[in-house]
């Protein structure tokens, strides 16, 4: 029992060198540890380090939902930024898809001014987002009733009123009976992961 035990570590330890030695032919030592390690250090100084206050242009490369996109700025630093004073449907909640394809629509591949108010628990910047136009992406939302008024963190009239005619015009995601706002989907679904959303 004991040879055969032998036998077969022998075997593993034989099949496993082979395996490392084909694959350092392949790569060089150490290569997928190093070019992990690069793309952790090259991500970290890509991230944009923002502060309060602070004024970005940056190409719009990404939507996440209807109030998250993600923005290059000139030195191709990456940004990941919230829409200040809207909540939008989430990705699995009604009118999801359709409050993304609308941000898309707004400023997908466009450069943008965003003004930065905060930082997230997500680290997401909470921003203030302007068109080449001058048109305040929040309030084009609320008006194309793709998104609610954050009231818990805004008190703007401007957009509480935007809001009030989209509902009452039955614009958008006003055009449900009842639908549900993404704080209390958020707390029905509270296993979602800011990446669900």
């Amino acid at each position: 029992m004991r040879a055969k035990f032998s036998i077969f570590l022998i075997v593993i330890l034989f099949i496993v060198s082979c395996d490392n030695a084909s694959h350092r032919r392949k790569h060089g030592n150490n290569l997928p540890a190093q070019k992990e390690q690069f793309a952790v250090e090259k991500t970290k100084k890509e991230t944009l380090q923002f502060k309060k206050g602070e004024e970005y242009s940056v190409k719009v490369v990404g939507i996440s939902d209807g109030d998250t996109f993600t923005g290059l700025t000139n030195d191709n630093q990456q940004i990941k930024c919230r829409i200040y004073g809207i909540d939008a449907p989430e990705k699995k909640q009604a009118f999801g898809n359709l409050s993304k394809q609308t941000l898309s629509d707004l400023i997908f591949g466009k450069q943008v001014l965003i003004k930065i108010q905060n930082k997230d628990r997500w680290q997401r910047a909470i921003v203030w987002v302007y068109t080449s136009d001058k048109k305040d992406i929040s309030a084009e939302m609320l008006k194309a009733g793709m998104a609610w008024h954050y009231k818990k963190y805004d008190n703007s009239d401007e957009y509480a009123e935007l809001e009030n005619k989209a509902r009452q015009n039955r614009i958008g995601l006003w055009h449900d009976n009842s639908p549900i706002p993404p704080w209390n989907f958020r707390k029905q679904n509270k296993s979602m992961d800011v990446n669900d959303r």
